[in-house]
């Protein structure tokens, strides 16, 4: 079965487009690198975070680093992008080690349990007790077996 003329037409605007897109998608600056080493070592260290001190540190214009940080990562400001960078430890945190759910709030750097709570639900649905019930039991389930 033959195309029609416009299906072709159309499918040969499509390729370009594609092919065009591809040759101006950005290549990240060398700052990206640089600055999720900064954000990893804050988080895995002692979760202090200061927009002027990182872009000094980094040599970039603190309004330009805010403005352009949600372009290289994943269309999160940089508060948003810290927290999930939180959440993602303390569900490691839940699902692999006994550390209770206030330990695991101030080792992930929130100031208490209720805020960790508040946040974790916003990320996941769900709250860390919850998560970490149905993570005991699929895990008890798969010994089980």
């Amino acid at each position: 079965m033959q195309n029609s003329p416009f299906e072709n037409l159309l499918h040969e605007v499509y390729n370009k487009f594609l092919k065009e897109k591809k040759k101006n998608k950005k290549k990240a600056p060398a700052w990206v690198k640089d600055l999720k080493k900064i954000i990893q070592d804050q988080i895995d260290n002692q979760f202090t975070f200061d927009l002027k001190k990182i872009s000094s540190d980094l040599e970039i214009n603190p309004s330009y680093l805010s403005r352009e940080f949600s372009k290289y990562f994943g269309d999160l400001n940089f508060g948003d992008y810290v927290r999930k960078l939180r959440i993602e430890k303390a569900i490691f945190l839940i699902q692999n080690s006994t550390y209770s759910l206030t330990e695991i709030a101030y080792m992930t750097g929130f100031s208490d349990q209720s805020h960790f709570t508040r946040i974790f639900k916003i990320h996941t649905g769900k709250n860390p007790s919850s998560y970490r019930k149905k993570k005991q039991k699929s895990n008890s389930n798969t010994k089980s077996k």
